[in-house]
């Protein structure tokens, strides 16, 4: 009775072209199907991401600067500032770069021109000597500005490139100046070293000192039993000499006695 009553009262507060019931329920599954639809879109977006954001993280990063030693020599540093190891590193120059002398070229070539680096571990840097940029001693054809690509593949093999700008004249007139702490922190190093190298020194001749006098005491000892021995055996010979004498002396004594009674005998 209730259910027909409200039946009734929905059709009359129904206006002509209201959707129905089963239109209503057509319209909020749809409704809520979109939502659906949008939502796992969202996730989805927000999962790629996290992902790429993840891969960017865990990338390697290879760095190519300039390193300059007391303002006047070119250094070369390539590193990974990256959390995973760099692979096969090739560089591409828009100069050829020049380096000091013909040793430092053919490292230079080798790894960072016609060759590659082929692995890099994170937060390692390697060096190479280009060349000195001295404006009174410098030759004039001397590239000072290069524009080097550094591509590189990652531990799960997708490959990365990074470029860097090396401008000699960006350094120009610039203070370069010496790091004390570090300088301090390797003068410590070497007292470290000098130290142990001295302590290790100190033990290696006690215990050379106390091998010598090891055998020096063996040998004392034995000399010590070895005179003893001849000591020994010189008053055993003593003695059997002292001993066949006393023999030989009373052998000797008695067949004058008895030569002495018969020329007595005889005389009388």
């Amino acid at each position: 009775m209730n259910l027909a009553r409200l039946h009734m009262m929905i059709a009359l507060f129904r206006w002509d072209g209201w959707p129905n019931a089963a239109e209503w329920q057509a319209f909020w599954a749809f409704v809520t199907a979109t939502i659906a639809l949008v939502a796992a879109i969202i996730a989805l977006r927000q999962y790629r991401i996290s992902v790429n954001s993840r891969l960017e993280q865990a990338r390697p990063f290879v760095v190519v600067d300039f390193r300059f030693l007391g303002a006047l020599y070119a250094c070369i540093d390539v590193s990974n500032a990256g959390q995973t190891a760099a692979r096969n590193i090739r560089f591409e120059w828009s100069e050829r770069p020049i380096a000091l002398d013909e040793r430092s070229q053919e490292a230079l070539d080798r790894a960072m021109v016609d060759g590659s680096i082929p692995f890099l571990a994170p937060g390692r840097k390697i060096s190479y000597m280009l060349n000195r940029y001295d404006d009174d001693q410098n030759p004039t054809d001397l590239p000072r500005r290069f524009e080097v690509k550094a591509i590189y593949d990652g531990p799960a093999g997708e490959s990365w490139d990074s470029e860097s700008v090396l401008d000699v004249d960006q350094w120009a007139a610039t203070l370069v100046e010496r790091d004390r702490y570090a300088d301090v922190t390797s003068q410590l190093k070497k007292l470290v070293a000098a130290a142990h190298n001295q302590k290790e020194a100190d033990e290696a001749l006690t215990r050379a000192a106390d091998s010598i006098n090891v055998h020096l005491e063996a040998g004392f000892r034995v000399q010590t039993a070895r005179q003893r021995m001849q000591e020994e055996r010189e008053a055993r010979w003593k003695t059997q000499e002292e001993r066949s004498a006393r023999l030989f002396g009373a052998s000797a004594s008695e067949p004058q006695v008895d030569a002495s009674t018969d020329a007595e005998e005889s005389a009388g």
